[in-house]
């Protein structure tokens, strides 16, 4: 029931304009999210700020309680999953985000340019006491053509379909417990089974149309807790990064992967910059990690839609 999905623990007086939300899965990082929301709670109590927590183990998306645009704060503590659910609160509402790492990834944290989550608690505890400017940060936002729910889907960090998609199924499908390591299970257990797909991209003028592999569109660097795929990306200039392999056959691409997790420049790589373009395929889409549609689809930015305490 909602009723059971916030723990409110705010302290007088008792003024939305003084209350930060905190957001968690207790079970993320094998733990490390509710500690950390505690941590971030207790923070709080010190400087005399109100709160709130709120458990998305007992609250369903539909169920989360609408975000006042009074609060003072939403503090998310966990990875790029729990930030992708939050995003439809997020861009409509006014109320600055602050990010606890926490989850398996972290790849959206890492854009902030934090190094360690006590320079992320410092950094939200300073603005919820005294204020302080925030970064306005563009979210993509995705419309697929043939799927029952017509509603906009959004992504925070990176969407992908083909290979990056099915090794996020193959990487979702293992324990959460292995943190990280999962997406590196998850290629190894995908990468005998790649095989090319076509996919058109076409974006003004600009227009792919042939085999690719791997491909993915992102405005944050890195993808899978850390492998740097993006070296252009910026989650704040209203751009994106397209980042494609071409090819139909996985074995003359093997030699380059190297330079694929890294980012570098190698011969059957295709990078583009856009604002908006329009996907032809038949492959899954992942955005953040999270499955979100089948087939084509369009994209675009939505420049400034949030913003972060960072």
């Amino acid at each position: 029931m909602l009723t059971t999905s916030v723990i409110s623990m705010c302290m007088e007086p008792i003024d939305s304009s003084s209350i930060v939300r905190i957001v968690f899965h207790p079970a993320t990082g094998n733990g490390k999210a509710l500690m950390r929301a505690r941590e971030v709670a207790a923070a709080l109590k010190e400087h005399g700020i109100g709160f709130e927590l709120v458990d998305t183990s007992i609250a369903e998306g539909s169920e989360i309680p609408a975000l006042p645009n009074s609060y003072r704060a939403l503090i998310i503590v966990g990875g790029d999953g729990l930030i992708h659910r939050m995003i439809p609160q997020m861009i409509h509402s006014t109320v600055p985000v602050g990010i606890m790492p926490a989850g398996s990834g972290n790849d959206f944290w890492r854009m902030a340019g934090h190094r360690h989550r006590d320079q992320s608690l410092e950094k939200i505890i300073n603005y919820c006491v005294a204020g302080a400017a925030t970064t306005s940060v563009d979210v993509i936002q995705l419309e697929f053509e043939q799927i029952a729910d017509q509603s906009p889907k959004y992504a925070i960090g990176a969407i992908s379909w083909g290979a990056e998609a099915r090794i996020n199924a193959a990487a979702n499908a293992l324990p959460r417990q292995l943190g990280s390591f999962r997406y590196i299970l998850g290629l190894l257990l995908t990468v005998p089974k790649l095989k090319g797909f076509h996919t058109t991209i076409q974006c003004g003028s600009y227009r792919f149309d042939g085999a690719a592999l791997v491909a993915s569109i992102a405005n944050i660097r890195s993808l899978g807790g850390g492998i740097k795929l993006f070296p252009q990306a910026d989650f704040s200039d209203g751009k994106l990064e397209l980042s494609l392999v071409q090819g139909s056959r996985l074995m003359p691409v093997l030699p380059l992967v190297p330079k694929i997790l890294v980012g570098a420049n190698h011969r059957r790589k295709v990078s583009h910059v856009l604002s908006q373009a329009q996907i032809r395929t038949q492959e899954d889409c992942y955005a953040d990690g999270e499955f979100v549609g089948t087939g084509n689809f369009g994209v675009k930015v939505l420049p400034g839609a949030i913003k972060l305490i960072c």
